[in-house]
């Protein structure tokens, strides 16, 4: 009976302790519970003990309740506000705040649309990779509980990309700043830690130095960002890419390295580490023969669903123009013809052998696009090699330059940057998220080499070209690009083409109709690039309606639907009044 009673006495101890305050009085019960009866047979036991158990509590006891008393002092107040509670014995390297929630509840839905700047999302649904970051999901969550540098690296990255990228307000929250010293004194202690030890590192100092160049550069501080990235590069040798997140932030490191040079126009620190190399050659003829039965119209092309933009990945009303997707209709707007105009270019061997190889590659990964979204016949091998290498080519259009002549020194090399910088834009917005915020500086390098030389105007061998006569009955070689018909009539222009001298001034006016483009939002840049579109197109192409442009633009590269606002705007200004004033403008400036 003895025990019994110490068992109820220390059951309304425990009680009193969790509900009521410490210093309450309560009474303990003067018999054993039913419950207690029930279960073990009552033994003998003198009333003087009985009184003695009522009277005072036992050893056991007194021991805990003060351990609980104990516990409780070392759980944090913080982590008892309310809409807390994931956290309720401060198990995780800081405390649960409801900050702290909201950002890894902003991550576990981020990252399962890719927590890196490729869009695999928007590829035909039967071709999209299943669920590939779900698992690497899970391996952080349980990383950052276990070390403080995980923790803060994983908020540091978060906070700025609600911020920066998603445009969420922090109403009431920290700012990134504040989860960048955190990350910054994380990572120094670590330092330091090695340092004393003789230690070069291990892979969670990688991680990091990771986070803090991903911040860095989310938040367009590319001086500090670059700085950790070389600072990082020297480390690689740390991280074991059999482990799925070492191999996830090497990537990340290698894909921050190239955002920064896409914006900044610097060479990238690391070379090209993943390219899938050419095509089979054989898989890559079989394209081609598949492609020009569709294109002949021996075989009826296919369409899929517009592919949604993930909402972790859309932008606020202010980028509204950039939230639908380049590619996500490119089911229903890619044409057959893309990729011909470039094909005459080569041919015509007017681009720089550096430049025209990459121009090749892209020509093989444009074949398989149109394979992967206008038919059925595309695997997702095809689909897996098409994003790598458009990936790959993007990294060589950056390095590239340093193959190249200066722009300063002849107009041929000014012309070759212009073209490089094109490519680039158009590259940029099919393979990269992030093509919204990387548009208008790449735009305005663009203008720059336009500027030099007077290749802005005319791309022709000799400047001093007869000017088209439409005032004749007689039809000119460049009518040809405002001749609007039917397949046949299609084809017997293709035939044309074949047997003509290739202009340079088209693919001048693809360049300029890229850059007008990527000025949206721009006047002053838009402007610029309208009056010299519009000259080339009517001048030296002897284009005067909106059917004539999108003929030119067919053959090169660009998105029937995306680019229409530009085409339309240009149109405006062939053959009407405001073209006539704005070509006697450009006539008077550049006489």
């Amino acid at each position: 009976m003895r025990v019994l009673r110490t068992e109820s006495c220390l059951s309304q101890q425990t009680d009193s302790f969790v509900t009521r305050p410490a210093n309450a009085t309560h009474r303990s019960d003067s018999s054993p519970s039913q419950s207690s009866t029930g279960s073990h047979p009552p033994q003998p036991t003198s009333d003087a003990a009985g009184a003695a158990s009522r009277r005072s509590p036992s050893s056991t006891a007194v021991d805990c309740s003060a351990w609980l008393r104990w516990r409780g002092q070392g759980i944090l107040n913080t982590n008892y506000i309310p809409g807390s509670g994931v956290d309720p014995f401060a198990a995780a390297p800081m405390p649960m705040t409801k900050n702290i929630q909201v950002l890894i509840n902003y991550y576990c839905v981020m990252v399962l649309t890719g927590t890196h700047v490729d869009k695999t999302e928007v590829l035909p649904p039967h071709l999209q990779p299943a669920r590939r970051y779900a698992n690497l999901r899970d391996i952080a969550l349980r990383a950052i509980m276990q070390d403080k540098v995980e923790f803060t690296s994983l908020m540091v990255i978060m906070s700025s990309r609600m911020v920066h990228l998603s445009r969420i307000a922090l109403t009431g929250l920290a700012r990134p700043e504040y989860y960048m010293h955190l990350a910054l004194a994380a990572v120094r202690e670590r330092m330091l830690d090695f340092q004393a030890r003789g230690v070069p590192g291990d892979n969670i100092l990688v991680h990091g130095m990771h986070s803090l160049a991903l911040s860095d550069w989310i938040c367009q501080r590319f001086e500090a960002a670059s700085t950790h990235v070389r600072a990082v590069k020297v480390l690689l040798p740390l991280l074991n890419l059999n482990d799925p997140l070492d191999m996830h932030i090497a990537q990340g490191i290698f894909n921050i390295d190239q955002m920064i040079a896409i914006e900044t126009g610097w060479l990238p620190e690391f070379p090209l580490m993943t390219d899938p190399g050419p095509l089979d050659e054989a898989r890559m003829s079989l394209i081609r023969k598949e492609l020009e039965a569709f294109k002949s119209g021996r075989r009826e092309p296919v369409t899929y669903p517009h592919s949604p933009v993930p909402n972790a990945s859309r932008l606020s009303n202010a980028m509204m123009s950039h939230q639908v997707d380049f590619l996500a209709d490119a089911s229903t707007s890619m044409d057959f013809s893309l990729g011909s105009g470039f094909e005459r270019a080569l041919e015509a061997d007017i681009i720089h052998p550096e430049l025209a190889s990459i121009l090749a590659d892209l020509l093989d990964v444009l074949s398989v696009a149109k394979l992967v979204w206008r038919t059925p016949t595309a695997t997702r091998d095809d689909a897996d090699w098409m994003c790598k290498r458009a990936r790959a080519i993007c990294h060589r259009l950056l390095a590239v330059p340093m193959l190249l002549p200066f722009p300063e020194t002849a107009a041929h090399a000014a012309k070759t940057e212009a073209l490089r910088l094109a490519l680039l834009l158009m590259v940029l917005r099919c393979t990269n998220r992030m093509s919204f915020r990387s548009a208008q500086p790449n735009m305005r390098r663009l203008q720059r080499a336009l500027s030099l030389h007077g290749i802005g105007t005319n791309w022709l061998a000799s400047a001093a070209q007869p000017e088209p006569d439409h005032s004749s009955g007689t039809e000119t070689d460049t009518d040809r690009y405002t001749d609007s018909g039917t397949d046949t009539d299609t084809n017997e222009r293709t035939d044309t083409y074949a047997a003509d001298p290739y202009d340079e001034n088209a693919l001048l006016l693809w360049i300029l109709m890229t850059g007008h483009f990527s000025a949206e939002g721009e006047p002053e840049e838009e402007l610029w690039f309208l009056m010299r579109a519009a000259y080339v197109a009517e001048r030296h192409l002897g284009i005067s309606d909106l059917d004539g442009l999108r003929n030119v633009m067919g053959q090169y590269l660009y998105s029937r639907t995306q680019q229409e606002r530009s085409l339309i705007v240009v149109s405006l200004h062939l053959s009407g009044s405001g073209s006539g004033r704005g070509q006697g403008r450009l006539e008077h400036e550049w006489s």
